[in-house]
């Protein structure tokens, strides 16, 4: 029911959104169609972005991971089958849809205000920069990727590996602006735990990954170290 009646306001914002569109500018009804497009993209490129591979944490055995950013477009199986989810995909669409028309309205109402057209085109690069690129840039720092749920007392050894990632093994660098947990699981060595996260840098473009073995006590990190996408924090000794 709460699905039905967000997809009913969804539906109801797109269509005044393209109303606006419409009568704010000439080209409005092209660019309305034109997001559509970009809208689908996007959606597809979510599943290329965001993963979350099958876990363990808080499930008996292996549970599905999934591709895709809010609602998942592909459904990763334990034995690394892909499911498309149809349904999620343009449930995605739809939101990307909004959130393009959305935010473009509110950029052309603060180029009109900005007065573009009497701007110099140093005055432009630096509009561009300041309203679109460095929000889009830092998006990974506000809003979090998908990863799997956790319950209270695995939270509490999620956000310790996390701070002791930037705190005491001093990991932290540049390129990294957000950690998402994949998996936790017993250690190698059998004491204590690991946690293994994703990276995600500026743009929320996927980094690298990041394990972190915990004491017993799961307060203090014992070891870690990043390592590419293409290896497993699993196999690491």
């Amino acid at each position: 029911m709460i699905a039905v009646l967000f997809l009913a306001l969804q539906t109801i914002l797109i269509v005044l959104l393209i109303i606006w569109w419409i009568r704010w500018s000439p080209q409005g009804l092209w660019w309305a169609v034109a997001s559509l497009f970009l809208a689908i993209g996007l959606s597809y490129f979510s599943g290329v972005l965001f993963q979350v591979p099958p876990y363990q944490v808080g499930c008996e055995g292996f549970c599905a991971g999934w591709k895709g950013f809010p609602w998942p477009t592909h459904h990763i199986q334990p034995d690394t089958q892909l499911l498309f989810d149809g349904p999620s995909f343009v449930r995605n669409g739809f939101f990307y849809y909004a959130v393009l028309l959305a935010v473009s309205a509110f950029i052309a109402w603060l180029a009109s205000w900005f007065r573009w057209s009497q701007r110099s085109w140093k005055q432009r690069i630096f509009f561009i920069f300041i309203v679109i690129v460095l929000p889009l840039a830092t998006l990974p720092m506000w809003i979090a990727p998908p990863q799997p749920q956790l319950s209270k007392p695995d939270q509490r050894l999620v956000i310790n590996a996390a701070r002791d990632w930037r705190w005491q093994l001093h990991l932290r660098g540049w390129m990294d602006r957000r950690l998402a947990l994949e998996d936790l699981r017993a250690s190698p060595n059998g004491e204590g735990q690991r946690v293994c996260f994703r990276i995600y840098t500026w743009f929320y473009l996927p980094y690298q990954r990041a394990y972190i073995d915990l004491d017993t006590a799961g307060v203090l990190a014992i070891k870690g170290g990043e390592i590419p996408l293409s290896q497993s924090c699993w196999t690491q000794p």
